[in-house]
């Protein structure tokens, strides 16, 4: 987790410009007792530091929570602290250690020893920054480093899964040292150290302003509210329809604003839904939830899917995209219902041009003589999107037949919507591939997508290779800055959704294969010098005929999928065996895609009487 967010930490921001940019002077001075203790020696110890807070009146709205000793030791934050609002109180008095609970923290105060910090000097970085002109890491190169910075991590990923945020702050104390910290989708900006045990009063000063904070200068995402009574009623009876969700309840559910960016107005709808049947673990980047949503205006079901698309020149808005897919008449795609970004609060809908929320952590990176080096953050916009056609995952297939099925009309997608409108998808997995209710494929998740013409010559927009790890193609995953994304990558990785799907689906009770999937699909590498994680070993070996090979693959599957399968194989063997230049290597793919893609037509139709077979189990 560390490891792989080591470039997302931007600073040492100075104290003064931290507290000036983020936080806002509070309406009123501290109170007298508060100003003689900012000049105390504090201690260390949680609840005397928790008490001194107490008496000194220095926040009288939030809540300080001694959790040193709760939950699983990497994820207890030293002190919690919780809004004085009525938002899921966790107890009564402040020192006490009661049980943690993620979805009412507002923020945390972590307390280390002073060997334990894990940020570097600033001339050091700012020394390594002048010699190789890009900077790697902001954090110490050690394994105690990685681990606090992992553990720091957890604590606000544990946040922004279990409530509704923008970004979050959080405190940090090595030893006497302090830093500031604040979280968005993008990175974390640092403060400069400042010693708070004998000069505490920019500690202080951080939490009398932050007591007076309102929900959405505190980081909240105030576009989702409760739910009223009558409304819950009516989308309770149609949500426990859906499978999974028969259980669902009150307390579960959350009405979620949308703004339509396609209306002149900005067309505002509300939908209720209970919590998402997807989420995405990364704090970092997209971090996609999906949910099965009541829409109040029709009765139906619809698919709702939350998540920050990358604010660059040249990447479609995915409603956008769909849009134009539905204009080209594309097959096998969901019917868009309405998209657009999530305004900054409620009220800001309704206007032509609304505030956004948007990150803003890539900001600080360049003209800042306190930032060395390129951290690599990217921008990013908060968006909802509303389809109106739901599907079941991909690995509720029923037979080989119908995962082969499936696929075909994903790929049917994927070829219509390059050869007519020139839109790469770029993020082809099992995840993104649906079941529609009449049992056909439909292939979602167009956010990544490109316009290959356009942009052939442009450069590099995005600093993370696109797509899901497990079914990048081999190509992308040992060199992403090789070559751009071509069809041929999308093509690889429909190979590797159909094998995992197999695997992972049939060979249950027959054969464990554990481990060799984690070394064909998840297998990675150490970072080089140009900090870019590589993999595709494992896949390379795969295709070669070891890990997974035909042998294993024929040992649970007899049906013609097999065969599918090691024609595939054997395609994109080939591929990088005899490794030519990517314009030919996209018309040989493409031409070899087409002909299996024939050969499985043949198959379906050669066994369609045996449809409902056990043959095709």
């Amino acid at each position: 987790m560390a490891f792989d967010a080591c470039e997302k930490f931007v600073g040492p921001m100075p104290v003064e410009s931290f507290l000036s940019e983020f936080v806002p002077d509070a309406p009123k001075i501290r109170p007298a007792a508060a100003i003689t203790f900012a000049h105390k020696t504090v201690s260390q110890n949680e609840n005397e530091f928790i008490q001194v807070i107490e008496d000194a009146g220095l926040c009288p709205n939030l809540r300080f929570i001694n959790t040193t000793s709760r939950i699983a030791a990497n994820l207890k934050p030293d002190i919690a602290i919780y809004s004085g609002t009525d938002r899921n109180d966790p107890g009564t008095h402040s020192g006490s250690q009661r049980s943690l609970d993620w979805t009412a923290v507002d923020l945390w105060i972590e307390n280390k020893n002073e060997k334990d910090d894990v940020f570097r000097d600033l001339e050091e970085m700012a020394r390594e920054a002048r010699a190789k002109s890009d900077l790697k890491s902001h954090i110490r190169w050690t394994k105690g480093a990685y681990r606090v910075s992992g553990q720091l991590i957890a604590y606000t990923s544990a946040i922004h899964r279990s409530q509704f945020r923008v970004f979050s702050f959080s405190v940090v104390l090595f030893g006497n040292t302090g830093r500031l910290l604040r979280w968005d989708r993008s990175g974390i900006i640092y403060t400069e150290p400042f010693n708070w045990s004998t000069q505490p009063d920019t500690l202080f000063e951080f939490l009398w302003r932050l007591n007076f904070l309102s929900d959405v200068k505190r980081g909240y995402d105030t576009t989702v509210t409760s739910v009223a009574d009558d409304e819950a009623e009516a989308a309770l009876s149609k949500l426990r329809t859906y499978q999974g969700l028969e259980n669902v309840a009150k307390a579960d559910l959350h009405k979620f604003l949308v703004r339509d960016d396609h209306t002149l107005d900005g067309q505002i709808k509300y939908f209720i839904a209970p919590s998402a049947v997807w989420d995405s673990e990364s704090l970092f980047g997209r971090s996609t939830f999906g949910y099965i949503a009541y829409d109040p205006e029709t009765t139906n079901l619809v698919y709702l899917k939350d998540f920050w698309r990358t604010d660059c020149d040249g990447i479609q808005k995915e409603g956008d995209v769909y849009r134009e897919l539905h204009d080209a008449q594309v097959p096998h795609i969901a019917k868009l219902g309405l998209a657009g970004d999530v305004p900054l609060l409620p009220e800001c809908g309704r206007t032509d041009s609304p505030a956004i929320q948007r990150t803003m952590t890539q900001e600080f990176v360049k003209g800042c003589d306190w930032c060395p080096g390129q951290p690599r953050v990217d921008p990013y916009v908060h968006y909802r999107l509303v389809l109106e056609t739901l599907g079941e995952p991909l690995h509720t297939f029923k037979s080989t037949r119908e995962l082969c099925e499936v696929l075909r009309n994903a790929i049917t997608a994927h070829t219509v919507a390059y050869e007519r409108v020139g839109i790469l998808h770029r993020d082809v997995s099992a995840g993104n591939i649906l079941i529609t209710e009449g049992r056909s494929g439909i292939l979602i998740d167009w956010d990544l997508s490109k316009k290959v013409v356009k942009d052939r010559s442009e450069k590099k927009r995005q600093h993370s290779r696109t797509g899901t790890w497990q079914f990048i193609s081999i190509a992308r995953l040992r060199n992403p800055s090789m070559r751009p994304h071509e069809v041929s990558d999308d093509l690889e990785s429909f190979f590797w959704v159909l094998l995992y799907m197999v695997v992972k689906c049939r060979s249950v009770g027959k054969i464990d294969l554990s481990q060799d999937m984690q070394s064909v699909f998840d297998q990675s590498e150490d970072m080089d010098d140009d900090g870019i994680i590589r993999g595709g070993r494992g896949k390379l070996h795969c295709l070669r005929q070891g890990v997974l090979g035909p042998r294993i693959v024929r040992g649970f599957v007899q049906t013609p999928c097999k065969n599918i399968i090691e024609d595939l194989r054997s395609l994109f063997n080939n591929l990088y065996r005899h490794p030519v230049r990517h314009g030919h290597c996209n018309r040989g793919i493409c031409s070899g895609f087409s002909d299996i893609d024939l050969h499985s037509d043949l198959v379906v139709t050669e066994h369609d009487p045996a449809r409902t077979s056990r043959a095709y189990c």
